[in-house]
């Protein structure tokens, strides 16, 4: 891993190293009720017997989330290099119940009615848990064999609340996906990317209301940018061959007071029921108000 350190960028974007203004004062958040997951999930459409749907599951070979459904069908993450923290079936749902209870707060307790992007959506897992959740979901990837698992989820579970498209984050814009979203999910995805700023300003031009991010962190208290190659070896990486940024915890709220974003809140670790990367400061997610 190369690193890059940021002090010739931080002085272009007009901040004094020796003199990094004070942090952000955050708006106090009170403790949210807690929000489950919906899981199972539900299948609606009867005409999908289990063999159909198994049969289904195994045309795709990688799956980065494990499913399970209403009548004890399940399936088992799946990845090139197998082994992975990530493979844990419990690692989503803890996800959920650290961040999600805060989105809802901020939406004044529910998701129905809301419109909501979900950039980078893999499998679909989120676009289905929030249109679960009642909310109009638009969920998009740059792979195409990831938006045909999406489209499987949609039809086993049967929601009519959720499209999804094959898209590259970079042509992102509100003619191609029909104006702002009252939230933007950005779960997972900075981190793959080799310009974070761009990307947090390119975000911030989808959303009317808050953004839910959740990175991943490289372990410094150095404002900084830690650079490596990634390969699309595993539909966990990213979709393109190419340097990406793993930024720190300094580093985030920086960006984040350059984008000019109103307000933000690091949503605190509150329970040891959490994937262990949370656990040691390695990720971390923000509530970010527009």
């Amino acid at each position: 891993m190369i690193k890059l350190m940021v002090r010739r960028a931080l002085r272009l974007l007009g901040y004094d190293i020796l003199k990094i203004p004070p942090r952000k004062r955050i708006s106090p958040v009170h403790e949210p009720p807690a929000v489950p997951p919906v899981w199972p999930l539900p299948r609606r459409a009867q005409m999908l017997t289990n063999e159909d749907i198994r049969n289904e599951f195994a045309r795709h070979p990688f799956w980065h989330y494990a499913y399970q459904f209403d009548g004890g069908l399940s399936f088992q993450t799946s990845h090139s290099n197998p082994g992975l923290d990530t493979d844990d079936p419990m690692r989503p749902l803890q996800r959920f119940r650290h961040f999600m209870p805060y989105l809802v707060q901020s939406q004044g307790g529910t998701l129905k009615g809301k419109r909501i992007l979900d950039i980078a959506c893999n499998s679909g897992f989120w676009s289905i848990q929030c249109a679960l959740l009642g909310a109009d979901v638009v969920g998009f990837d740059a792979r195409p064999e990831l938006i045909e698992e999406a489209n499987l989820l949609k039809s086993i579970t049967g929601i009519n609340n959720t499209e999804f498209k094959v898209l590259d984050f970079w042509k992102m814009n509100l003619e191609t996906l029909g104006g702002k979203f009252d939230v933007v999910l950005n779960l997972g995805f900075l981190y793959h990317v080799p310009k974070p700023l761009e990307a947090l300003e390119l975000t911030k031009t989808m959303a009317r209301s808050h953004i839910l991010l959740d990175t991943a962190l490289y372990p410094s208290d150095e404002f900084a940018l830690y650079l490596k190659w990634e390969e699309p070896t595993d539909i966990r990486m990213a979709a393109h061959a190419g340097v990406v940024a793993l930024p720190t915890r300094s580093s985030i709220e920086l960006l984040l007071r350059h984008v000019k974003f109103n307000d933000w809140l690091q949503i605190p670790v509150r329970t040891k029921e959490l994937p262990v990367d949370y656990l040691t400061g390695r990720r971390a997610s923000w509530l970010i108000e527009v």
